[in-house]
């Protein structure tokens, strides 16, 4: 066997080398909270797995684009593709659009920027369903159901997040009135919602302390956005920003007196400002489906055989949360661990590099001369490929 060997730059190995020690350190400190962070099962219903009770028939939606996107002097360029697979009882219904992105914004805007036609698709599938022209009981979305800034707060009218607000709206009216669970399934977990289980502000994220929580075959149900959310809230700002400051702020929040400590009351005025904005956006009157929101289940499961945990989001509108789950894990890929039709439609949406450039260089031919400038890579040194 050929023996391959890679050259590590020794001014580069010695700078990092401090850093390596440093988080094998961080490490070592989290494996010893591992044993208090897993007790959090004994504060909530951990269930066995069941098998489903019946066929479910569902679709999955997800989109990609080229990453990175390629920086051009006019702004940040790249394709956006997006769709759907669906299980039927006729087979399998594919859908595939794309879209271009150039603006001159920040790249983390293209992410969003692919959520929003996700969720478009979203709503004209369930749409169907709910006119008879499709079938299906679950519809599967890659991250979580709602889009920044919501749950959390509604996204300021005019402002470039204002579109937010409309397509989620959208979609939960759409699968209110075809009567299909949605399902949210995050690959990247930031959240740390367990952090009421836990009593404290849990120091990994929600995948990581499930992880630690659950054994193979098991689920637990955390429990509604409308009760989990206030709760973590109040443990965020008053204990993983505040530290010893936690009981001031507390004392605040709850009705107490403003702190002398400009840190402190900063953090109390978060705690009550989330209130309000949380309230306002169960209770919009111009989007009065976000009320949905609320009633979103949080739990978390480890298929038979998997090591890790699932971070689930459930609105159930069709099947209920148990069944749900019992599906959802019942059709894992042992390779993933995420349902199978979620790792299809991943594979259906992959946009390459390499068509992405040759989509540019086909907008290159078509613009007008003067403006050809735009499409020219900020730094050619990067993109040899192209030129």
């Amino acid at each position: 066997m050929e023996d391959i060997e890679y050259w590590l730059e020794p001014d580069l190995l010695n700078a990092v080398r401090f850093d390596v020690e440093k988080n094998a350190e961080k490490l070592a400190r989290l494996s010893e909270l591992a044993r208090r962070i897993s007790a959090i099962r004994e504060k909530v219903d951990v269930k066995p797995l069941r098998r489903p009770e019946g066929e479910h028939l569902v679709y999955a939606i997800d989109s990609s684009y080229g990453s990175p996107p390629l920086e051009l002097i006019g702004g940040v360029f790249t394709v956006v593709a997006y769709g759907y697979v669906g299980r039927t009882r006729q087979g399998v219904d594919k859908f595939l659009g794309g879209a271009l992105y150039f603006e001159d914004r920040d790249e983390q805007d293209v992410s969003r920027f692919a959520a929003l036609l996700e969720r478009r698709l979203a709503a004209r599938l369930l749409r169907k369903k709910a006119k008879g022209v499709k079938e299906f009981d679950m519809l599967l979305l890659d991250g979580e159901i709602a889009l920044h800034p919501l749950p959390f707060n509604l996204a300021v009218p005019g402002g470039k997040y204002e579109e937010v607000n409309k397509v989620v709206d959208s979609v939960l009216a759409a699968a209110e009135s075809a009567g299909v669970t949605l399902v949210g399934l995050a690959k990247r977990v930031r959240s740390r919602y367990l952090s009421v289980l836990h009593g404290g502000c849990l120091p990994v994220n929600d995948r990581a302390a499930a992880s630690l929580a659950l054994k193979p075959g098991e689920y637990m149900i955390l429990g509604k956005l409308k009760d989990v959310l206030p709760r973590w809230a109040e443990i965020h700002y008053a204990e993983c920003e505040g530290g010893r400051l936690k009981d001031e702020v507390l004392a605040c929040a709850k009705g107490g007196h403003m702190p002398s400590s400009a840190k402190a009351a900063k953090l109390c005025n978060r705690i009550r400002e989330f209130g309000e904005n949380f309230a306002a956006v169960l209770s919009s009157e111009a989007y009065p489906h976000l009320r949905l929101l609320g009633e979103t289940m949080v739990a978390y499961y480890m298929p038979p055989g998997a090591q890790t945990a699932v971070r689930v989001e459930i609105l159930a509108l069709g099947p209920d949360v148990e069944e749900t789950i019992s599906f959802l894990a019942a059709t894992s890929s042992p390779v993933t661990g995420y349902p199978q039709i979620l790792d299809e439609v991943d594979r259906y949406v992959r946009v390459t590099p390499e068509f992405v450039d040759a989509v540019l260089m086909m907008l290159i031919r078509k613009a007008p001369q003067e403006m050809a400038s735009m499409l020219l890579p900020n730094n050619l040194q990067k993109f040899k490929r192209l030129f």
